[in-house]
């Protein structure tokens, strides 16, 4: 079997995502029965996979979306299929539909691509595909549907994008991967997709996740950014739903109480950045908190092992790389009652609230504090990434592809 995978070019910035398509990569060159895979991406992620170049399996293939004829290729592509989207007709005995979506296909870069290499199917593990419909089947992963739990979170053109786009993957996708129940309920829910369409496929967390091998040392680390050994760590972009204010409202809190403890935060610095900044300064944090924004592999797996204690405040997950990197790291992590988080770390004597602050200072507390609640914190961990790896990952995955290829 040959199998196209994409990774989007924007992956680096997009929280967990690049990860989690790291994380799959590896667990389907684990089968036997998949002969070759193509990865099809930017050049820029492809400077970052040098582990895999060496691989027989692996063929790299760059679309370079900043070349203009492919730029405008591509958008001429994704605006004719978004026509089709806006007015939900996906229908392909519809003659003219079928042209539109043929045309489009005729223009779209990543088809000559993927017809080039004999693909059996195309695995996009992201909600959107930069092709549907072609002669590749193509299977995507739906991350989450956060916009109906959350849709204050987003501005009316982001609810726009997201329901053409999410429209346009669920129905011309030919399947559609999720990580947990809780998605696949949503999806079912909110949108006229049959059952089997859908595979639970968790995410392949129990293994090597990073591509690193390394890690920083402590001094280094110092050094480089700053810290204090005594911090908190909560790695996330800075989305709204990530609840960063409410953590901050609690390190105030905390070291009211003379709780001396930092807080460090990693990942992308996203517009609301400046809200939180606005934060800070109002609880007069600006010497206890360090946003770091994306650091490299080794850094943060430092960070993990270094810090006091990592606290996941969340408001909405649908898997959360963060709290199975700290269980694997075995640095005491506590996280949010919420989505799949709970089921994640398997006791609910480490979850709080993330709506309420004075719970979630209580946790961190009883995290920074009570060496016993420590130890078993960290047992708790050991165990859950046990269990975690009796799950065959590859095995999920290539189940999912049988689905679309019978």
């Amino acid at each position: 079997m040959n199998i196209g995978f994409y990774i989007h070019h924007t992956a680096m910035s997009a929280g967990g995502i690049y990860t989690y398509s790291i994380g799959i990569l590896k667990e389907i060159l684990k089968s036997d029965k998949i002969k070759k895979v193509v990865i099809i991406t930017s050049q820029e992620i492809t400077n970052r996979l040098d582990e895999f170049k060496t691989n027989p399996k692996i063929k790299l293939r760059v679309v370079d979306r900043n070349n203009f004829i492919i730029k405008l290729r591509y958008l001429v592509s994704y605006l004719l299929f978004n026509t089709i989207a806006a007015f939900g007709n996906y229908s392909g005995e519809n003659k003219f539909v079928h042209a539109f979506v043929k045309f489009s296909n005729w223009i779209n870069p990543y088809r000559k691509v993927l017809l080039s290499e004999n693909l059996s199917l195309f695995h996009v593990p992201v909600q959107y595909s930069p092709i549907y419909q072609c002669e590749v089947p193509v299977i995507i992963t739906m991350h989450d549907l956060q916009e109906y739990h959350y849709p204050e979170f987003f501005s009316s053109k982001e609810l726009k994008h997201r329901l053409v786009n999410n429209n346009k993957a669920m129905m011309m996708s030919n399947h559609i991967i999720v990580s947990f129940n809780h998605v696949k309920a949503d999806i079912l829910k909110y949108f006229k997709v049959p059952d089997d369409k859908i595979s639970v496929c968790p995410p392949p967390f129990a293994e090597n996740w990073f591509i690193s091998k390394n890690e920083t040392g402590w001094d280094e680390l110092s050094s480089k950014y700053g810290l204090k050994k005594n911090y908190l760590l909560y790695p996330a972009v800075t989305w709204k739903h990530k609840n960063h204010i409410r953590l901050l409202q609690a390190l105030k809190k905390l070291r009211e109480n003379s709780i001396n403890i930092d807080l460090v935060c990693t990942g992308n610095k996203t517009d609301y950045f400046k809200i939180i900044e606005v934060e800070i300064e109002k609880n007069q944090l600006s010497d206890a908190v360090n946003f770091l924004g994306i650091v490299p592999e080794a850094d943060l797996i430092g960070l993990y092992k270094n810090s006091s204690l990592v606290a996941i405040p969340t408001l909405y997950e649908a898997g959360s790389g963060p709290l199975y990197e700290a269980m694997r790291y075995r640095a005491p992590v506590i996280c949010s009652d919420v989505t799949s988080l709970p089921e994640t770390i398997g006791s609910s004597e480490f979850i709080f609230d993330p709506n309420n602050i004075d719970a979630m200072v209580n946790k961190i507390k009883e995290g920074l504090s009570d060496e016993e609640f420590r130890k078993r914190n960290v047992q708790n961990s050991i165990s859950r990434m046990e269990t975690f790896k009796q799950t065959n990952y590859h095995e999920n995955f290539l189940n999912s592809y049988k689905k679309i290829l019978n």
